[in-house]
């Protein structure tokens, strides 16, 4: 049985006529009333009556037509929310950010814009470790990742938009000796305590603190690994030891820390990141109204 049919068959029980029908549906009556006896023979049963001009459901075409009368209304509205979903103006977009990142002063105002545009779109949000977030995307509990750029090492799988890049800085205690000074390089830690993330928790982020140090000519002392930036940020409020982070951090506000531009260190870079065989078209969304509307640059007023 197909729709056609039961369009036919809903529009002539409900208009109890043949040529009404027929018009409202811009076809011929000869065709409907065919296409309605073939749907009776493939039932086995009568659908209607014949009452002069008119019709009349029989008792079992009543119940059918109980059953199917909202379904063209039903199947418009399922074909439009699907066309919406198609073109990403309708559906659901996991975003994940990484914690200890300050992305506010960017991405709110990009989301809001991305809301405005789609008021259907539903975007939630959470803050995670660079661990959870990678696998939150390969498992994908996340659609989108912003994170740091050196998370992409040997992720051929991944794809990924560069939003900016901040310099590397030194962020220590205002306890430690060399807080008091006004410029600071890598190679004034040489025999200064390092705080880092786990090699597990970043695997190239601590490649990275290796390489910076190693092209100043030491190895780091690493006296404490944490799995988050959290961790990591108090253990320098602290006086644990000294981290190397970039600028776009929340210690840039911590009174406790000093936070110092290292002349000598590689830039990082805030990326978007997604899977290469993520189908969602949200996410190509998102990606236009950030290359559209790229980090530094005003959006327009609404």
């Amino acid at each position: 049985m197909n729709f056609t049919r039961i369009q036919y068959f809903v529009t002539a029980a409900r208009l109890e006529n043949f040529s009404k029908a027929a018009q409202e549906l811009y076809v011929s009556q000869p065709n409907l009333s065919k296409q309605i006896g073939l749907m009776e023979q493939e039932l086995g049963f009568d659908l209607f009556r014949r009452v002069g001009k008119n019709v009349q459901l029989t008792r079992a075409g009543q119940y059918l037509y109980e059953q199917f009368r909202d379904l063209p209304e039903l199947t418009d509205k399922a074909i439009a929310h699907a066309q919406a979903l198609s073109r990403g103006e309708e559906g659901s977009l996991s975003v994940g950010v990484l914690e200890g990142q300050d992305v506010n002063f960017f991405l709110s105002s990009r989301i809001a814009h991305l809301r405005e545009a789609h008021p259907s779109m539903v975007i939630t949000m959470e803050r995670n470790s660079f661990r959870n977030l990678r696998h939150g995307l390969d498992r994908g509990s996340y659609d989108v990742l912003f994170t740091l750029e050196f998370e992409l090492q040997q992720r051929e799988d991944w794809e990924s938009h560069l939003l900016m890049r901040q310099p590397g800085a030194i962020a220590i205690s205002r306890s430690h000796p060399l807080a008091r000074r006004d410029k600071l390089s890598i190679e004034d830690f040489r025999h200064e305590p390092f705080v880092a993330i786990s090699r597990e928790d970043s695997p190239g982020g601590y490649a990275l603190l290796l390489d910076q140090c190693g092209r100043c000519g030491f190895v780091p002392n690493v006296v404490r690994e944490t799995s988050t930036l959290e961790s990591l940020f108090l253990c320098v409020e602290m006086g644990v030891g000294a981290a190397i982070v970039d600028r776009n951090t929340r210690l840039e506000r911590n009174d406790a820390v000093r936070l110092v531009t290292l002349p000598d260190s590689t830039a990082a870079g805030m990326v978007m990141v997604w899977r290469r065989d993520n189908q969602n078209p949200m996410v190509r969304q998102l990606l236009r109204t950030l290359k559209e509307h790229p980090v530094g640059a005003p959006l327009e007023e609404r």
